[in-house]
């Protein structure tokens, strides 16, 4: 198999991961509930993908590959809002500092074929998993994600 050499990094980061329990393999949409403190996945224009939506309260690891054309960003936000409805402000994007929403922490933008590794203490509670540059999330990059 021939694997360009842009794209060695995310696949060494992927499968790395995938050997600690989480499968890269399986791209589960929002209806699937797979749980794993191990995540795999992939922004791209205009979608967060995930391996698993739960993992319980501790350690969380995130494998996060750029496959869009453009740079990305990954926050994880715990959030009271329904998926997809935090009020966008006039930019766009929402403001990181409003009520009812707090950034746990993110990857900061990133380019194109690169994969970034963020390892999070969370609690239980439910999050969203999101690109929150101009546009990015009110197209529909988002993903709900719970803590047991």
């Amino acid at each position: 198999m021939y694997i360009k050499k842009e794209w060695l990094g995310v696949v060494f980061v992927i499968a790395a991961l995938a050997g600690c329990g989480a499968d890269p393999s399986s791209q589960p949409d929002a209806d699937d509930f797979a749980l794993s403190n191990k995540v795999t996945g992939s922004v791209r224009e205009w979608d967060v993908e995930v391996s698993a939506s739960r993992a319980k309260a501790g350690e969380v690891t995130f494998a996060i590959a750029n496959f869009g054309s453009i740079q990305h960003e990954f926050l994880v936000t715990k959030t009271s809002f329904e998926p997809g409805k935090i009020p966008l402000g006039v930019n766009n994007r929402f403001d990181e500092e409003l009520e009812g929403i707090e950034v746990v922490d993110e990857i900061p933008e990133w380019p194109v074929n690169e994969a970034k590794v963020l390892t999070l203490e969370l609690e239980a509670g439910t999050y969203e998993l999101l690109c929150n540059i101009e546009g990015h999330y009110a197209n529909g990059m988002h993903h709900m994600f719970v803590v047991e």
